[in-house]
């Protein structure tokens, strides 16, 4: 670890020299990029959860509005914010230091700073990647993203995942097992069982009681600490195009609402769980490892999104829930001796990707339009709680196969 210190200290020196020196961005950008990595590489040592922060451009409504950009980026792993000066003078612009900084950055970019936690699950260990932010800031689409070059972290993963699995595939013998759900309202909805009635792409907010299913899902976790979802489906995925055929059905089933910030705000929590299992085929050891992508409902002020009725009612719970998991990383930070995962499904859910055996990535999505400047530094300062959080990092290993256990 004392290398990798001195390693990334003389980085950081040497691209603070060429800086002073004018030398232009994109002729650092590869150095830059390994100064990032050493310092990854130690946040893993240490067990430290990692926080991206990514900003999108400002859309076609802020322009109308006249809204002007309120962020800037000082370095790879640094923005200020400053907020809007009604006289001549400025404010003075406030500073948060992240393990990654993209304005807006790539698919691309974003993805290949932490495609190395895929590799993590298959090596046995709990990995949890997550979106943060206020509605509209581009969560969904960091972790889902579109078509061709513009596809997400969710979409990356499992063809990283599946090209990992065919370069070891003549010594160990993979097992690929997948769920998606929701968490609306605080209730569990499986979004690979069909609903009664049918169901049309991109359901609409409703009473959480017309989704009912049969068999409620419940969160259960064992005497090792990892949660467990009774009656929830879970599908093996040979390929692929299996699970990214699996994701599409699910984020098709997710409920959806308007708001005045938002046209087709995500009302729900998203949680797309990959469970992998690899068997040695000489030495039959199993590592288990998992894999949990969940895209955040938006947070939002109740008086800003100007929503009612229903509408409303979701938007409490979604502060509740998103307040839930502020409470857990605060008594993470803190050391305290309970941690109340117990107040919230969604941080029942994430228990075993918070502070206990995961490796876990946060990506905090802001606006950098200055209608936003409050909630954007709101979003900020939560992601600074998490930074103090360490993860005591364990992998899952038994020394002889058994049968995989179900969800």
């Amino acid at each position: 670890m004392e290398a990798l210190e001195e390693a990334k200290e003389e980085l950081f020196n040497a691209l603070l020299a060429a800086k002073a020196v004018e030398v232009p961005s994109a002729a650092l950008r590869e150095a830059d990029g390994l100064r990032r990595r050493i310092h990854n590489a130690l946040e893993d040592l240490k067990g430290s959860i990692r926080v991206f922060c990514r900003i999108r451009p400002i859309n076609k409504r802020e322009k109308d509005l006249q809204d002007v950009d309120v962020t800037e980026i000082v370095d790879s792993m640094t923005v200020n914010t400053q907020k809007p000066s009604a006289g001549t003078i400025a404010n003075e612009p406030e500073q948060f230091n992240f393990d990654a900084v993209f304005k807006p950055g790539t698919q691309a970019e974003v993805f290949d700073t932490c495609k190395d936690l895929v590799q993590s699950a298959l090596d046995g260990y709990n990995v949890a990647m997550f979106a943060y932010g206020q509605t509209g800031a581009g969560k969904t689409f960091t972790m889902y993203g579109g078509a061709g070059d513009n596809a997400g972290t969710a979409p990356l993963t499992i063809s990283e995942l599946y090209r990992l699995i065919k370069q070891d595939e003549d010594r160990v013998q993979f097992t690929i097992m997948a769920s998606m759900m929701e968490l609306y309202r605080n209730e569990l909805v499986d979004l690979l069982v069909p609903k009664s009635g049918g169901a049309s792409p991109k359901r609409k907010s409703q009473n959480p009681g017309s989704a009912a299913l049969e068999q409620k899902l419940n969160v259960r976790v064992d005497k090792s600490g990892a949660v467990q979802i009774e009656h929830l489906r879970e599908e093996e995925c040979k390929t692929a195009e299996a699970l990214s055929d699996l994701l599409e059905r699910g984020n098709q089933m997710r409920t959806v609402c308007a708001t005045k910030m938002n046209s087709e705000s995500s009302r729900s929590h998203l949680i797309l769980i990959i469970r992998v299992v690899g068997v040695n085929k000489q030495t039959e050891q199993k590592l288990s490892g998992k894999i949990l992508l969940c895209d955040l409902a938006g947070s939002e002020r109740l008086k800003k999104s100007d929503v009612s009725g229903d509408a409303q009612k979701e938007a409490i719970e979604i502060n509740k829930s998103l307040t839930a998991l502020g409470d857990v990383m605060e008594s993470l930070v803190k050391g305290a001796a309970h941690v109340p995962y117990k107040n919230h499904k969604l941080t029942q859910v994430m228990s075993d990707a918070l502070g206990g055996t995961s490796k876990t990535l946060m990506f905090v999505n802001c606006s950098p339009a200055s209608s936003n400047y409050e909630e954007t530094v709101m979003t900020l300062k939560f992601a600074t709680r998490a930074k103090t959080i360490t993860n005591d990092v364990k992998r899952k290993m038994v020394a002889k196969s058994k049968a995989m256990p179900k969800a």
